[in-house]
């Protein structure tokens, strides 16, 4: 599972690479193409970065919270059962 979302954000990365370099070549129509993307879109894809990791970690602890709700509900439902 970590090694497909490894991948999958590799691909993200090279499909964001590849789109700034677009975006550097469709500004310098008509004078020398740039070689090197322009820092803020080296900004923006950092930030945009941080921000899907971010949300990885989100996902992760809603999932991990689901599951200890699911847990304390058995939990709950064992011990009423007792009862």
């Amino acid at each position: 599972e970590e090694e497909k979302k490894r991948i999958e954000e590799e691909e993200e990365k090279k499909r964001q690479e590849d789109q700034s370099k677009l975006l550097v070549l469709h500004e310098n129509k008509g004078k020398e193409v740039a070689t090197e993307p322009h820092p803020l879109v080296l900004v923006l894809q950092e930030q945009l970065e941080a921000q899907k990791v971010e949300q990885e970690k989100i996902k992760e602890d809603i999932k991990n919270l689901s599951e200890g709700q699911q847990n304390v509900l058995k939990n709950q439902e064992d011990i009423s059962s007792k009862l």
